[in-house]
């Protein structure tokens, strides 16, 4: 990551590890602060972090370097980690060229993911509901804490080196300005490829508030059958008709409701004062192909070989004919992009 303070870095990082944990690529956020606070120390004065303090930027270069091994040591000894993500600052293009000949050495590919943001109100929220909670400030008056924080930020900003078309051509790095808008510079593989993508859907200065439920008791759920496209039991329309109740009395009438195609789902749906309901056949429930419409018993007694195949990794199996929790996964990823968007649904 690259980028002054309270700028939404660490939320991207989480964010993109998140992601991409979810379309299979392991991924770990290494938190430079984190590192910085059991190597240093907390209650650091906002005089550590100019540039003009050699013992503050040889200390912080340390910490740097120590988290840097770390996330290769990460990379190195698990088998299957894919991405590690160095969440700090790394403001200079000397810090940055320190990591990249670090990186090169252990043959680590690298892109940098800046986020600029000249927007005076969202940074100091982001200082006033975020950087002042942290442990550097525990005990302290918040409005002290906000002074040093700003004046931490104005420390960096003497030193700070944008990623820039001209001098850093050479770099893999993807420049997120004001969250929506975008310079992408020699991207060339997938990973990269999927994180610009996910980057270019992010929002995350929208504060979103999610609901979710199941649809009521199907009558395939009171015969223990997987999939089909029965509609809802007696127990079912109860539930229903009480989430109904749940929704109007909370204030949520207004509110976009998401539903999949399935008669279950949108009967489901229908007990609900919403009227904004969308309807995607991307949230259809895994297809269990030539096992859908069996119980589990079923389906041991008919397909023995599937049915233990299916339990030594229940993610990757594909039932015959049908798919995979992976292959959903990836029948998801447009609705995760839409939700990325949304303030209420």
């Amino acid at each position: 990551m690259v980028g002054l303070p309270a700028r939404g870095k660490s939320c991207i990082a989480f964010k993109l590890a998140r992601y991409l944990n979810w379309i299979g690529v392991k991924s770990k956020v290494f938190n430079v602060g984190m590192y910085r606070r059991d190597l240093v120390g907390v209650n650091m004065s906002s005089d550590y972090y100019s540039p003009e303090n050699e013992e503050g930027v040889s200390s912080r270069t340390k910490v740097a370097l120590h988290v840097v091994d770390e996330l290769l040591r990460w990379l190195k000894e698990d088998p299957d980690a894919g991405v590690g993500i160095l969440d700090a600052t790394n403001t200079t293009r000397s810090r940055r060229k320190l990591m990249t000949e670090r990186c090169a050495e252990q043959g680590v590919q690298i892109m940098f993911i800046e986020s600029v943001l000249d927007m005076p109100e969202i940074e100091e929220k982001n200082i006033r509901e975020h950087k002042i909670r942290c442990p550097d400030y525990q005990g302290c008056d918040a409005d002290a804490a906000f002074r040093d924080f700003s004046a931490r930020i104005a420390n960096y900003k003497k030193a700070y080196e944008t990623l820039s078309l001209d001098l850093d051509r050479e770099l893999t790095f993807i420049r997120v300005s004001n969250i929506t808008q975008f310079h992408i510079n020699n991207v060339n593989c997938n990973v990269q490829s999927k994180s610009a993508y996910f980057l270019m859907n992010l929002r995350p200065h929208i504060m979103s508030t999610l609901y979710f439920t199941r649809h009521g008791e199907s009558n395939y759920n009171t015969e223990g059958k997987i999939g089909g496209d029965a509609g809802l039991s007696e127990n079912g329309k109860q539930y229903a008709a009480e989430l109904g109740k749940f929704v109007e009395d909370n204030g949520l009438s207004d509110i976009p409701v998401w539903t999949s195609l399935m008669k279950r789902t949108q009967e489901t749906g229908s007990y609900l004062p919403n009227t904004n309901v969308m309807r995607y056949k991307a949230l259809n429930e895994l297809d269990a192909g030539q096992c859908d419409g069996m119980t589990y018993q079923e389906i041991e007694d008919r397909y023995p070989e599937e049915f233990a195949l299916r339990d030594l990794d229940k993610f990757n199996y594909r039932y015959p004919r049908g798919v995979s929790y992976h292959d959903l996964c990836c029948r998801l990823e447009p609705i995760i992009m839409d939700l990325e968007k949304q303030r209420t649904v």
